[in-house]
């Protein structure tokens, strides 16, 4: 039996595949349990708190350990085992001290100990009954994973056939893109970050909000768009109203839509120029359709990787290829000006619950706007 536990704020738009959940987190005596609202990051070994937090609740480091990034480098985090409560369950986890105001992280290894997988399409977090912890792994995972080859790697094609096939669990896993870059995300000309449109979109369709007043309100009433408003809209989401997934604004309307970057920002949602979500009042309509259509934000995370959703199994076999060209095609095009070395590492197709396999460089950039990679 498969239960599902819904996001508690959507927080899809521009950073597609990222949301944030509510849970509790108690005391070193587990005396008081207090709410906190995390970031969903399976990027992310251990779960992460702000030390102010973990400070107040009385915790005390266990002791530092080194991590390894995407990029070779090493760095050390201070741990903490923490108590978290989850729906009914109370389980101790592995907790990493992060700066004091930092945003919350609800790591891979907390998940696993709740039996929880993230969707980042559906943008949801999936009870798996009868998924083993940690290290081992259920009947299903390994009769998936018996079926591919760890020592090779595989053409596009054929990776998407075996995903596909490995796919087990009994909701419509989402078709994830995982990629370790050779870049360095400490440096500005560094920084990958770009948008497109996928060909067959993602397989759900997307709550649009649009900042605008006047004229350009009009145009994005009529193309669609699920709420149009200025100050008014503004003040509803202060209020705590994010029930969206992507935030579009005119370009006259940012000095005041400026004052949401605290809410916004953290949740991928704020308007940004970069990523083509502020634009012309004549432009709205292609905006509001591409937005709707499955517009995906792709970008670099603190350890150098990228994670996108390109679709869902449920996809015929020519979709999710043409996705998947399009968006590699993408994140080459972007390909920042500072990068030094081999730009593309490893390329790994994989499902919400299913083992990853990995793709064949060469055959994946052939066709591409590739220079050096």
């Amino acid at each position: 039996m498969t239960t599902t536990i819904p996001a508690t704020t959507k927080a899809q738009g521009n950073a597609v595949g990222s949301f944030t959940v509510k849970f509790e987190i108690a005391s070193a005596d587990r005396s008081e349990f207090r709410e906190v609202e995390a970031l969903v990051d399976t990027g992310s070994t251990f779960s992460r708190m702000p030390a102010s937090l973990l400070e107040q609740l009385g915790h005390v480091k266990a002791g530092r350990e080194p991590f390894r990034l995407g990029d070779g480098r090493i760095v050390e985090y201070d741990l903490a085992e923490v108590p978290f409560r989850i729906t009914d369950r109370v389980r101790t986890t592995t907790c990493m001290w992060d700066e004091a105001e930092a945003q919350p992280l609800l790591g891979a290894v907390t998940l696993e100990q709740f039996l929880l997988a993230a969707d980042p399409v559906e943008q949801r977090l999936v009870r798996v009954e009868g998924l083993l912890m940690m290290a081992q792994r259920g009947k299903k995972y390994r009769a998936a994973l018996e079926k591919i080859d760890r020592s090779r790697t595989y053409e596009p094609k054929e990776a998407v056939s075996l995903v596909r096939e490995t796919a087990y669990a009994n909701f419509d896993e989402s078709v994830e893109l995982h990629i370790r870059t050779g870049l360095d995300t400490r440096h500005a000309d560094q920084q990958l970050r770009g948008t497109i449109v996928l060909p067959h979109g993602l397989g759900k369709g997307q709550r649009v909000v649009v900042f605008a007043e006047g004229e350009a309100a009009r145009i994005a009433e009529q193309a669609g768009a699920d709420a149009v408003g200025a100050d008014d809209l503004i003040k509803k989401i202060e209020g705590g109203w994010l029930e969206f997934e992507v935030a579009l604004a005119v370009k006259e309307m940012m000095g005041k839509v400026g004052r949401l970057g605290r809410v916004l920002g953290p949740r991928g949602l704020m308007p940004n120029p970069r990523t083509n979500t502020v634009v012309e009042a004549q432009d709205l309509p292609k905006a509001i359709r591409d937005s709707k259509q499955g517009r995906v934000e792709f970008r670099t995370d603190r350890t150098n990787l990228v994670h996108v959703p390109l679709g869902k199994v449920s996809f015929s076999e020519d979709a999710l290829m043409e996705n998947l060209a399009s968006l590699i095609d993408a994140i080459v095009r972007e390909k920042p000006s500072g990068a030094k070395g081999q730009y593309i590492r490893s390329i790994t197709l994989t499902t919400t619950m299913g083992p990853g396999v990995k793709l064949d460089i060469p055959a994946t950039l052939s066709g591409t706007t590739a220079a050096a990679v």
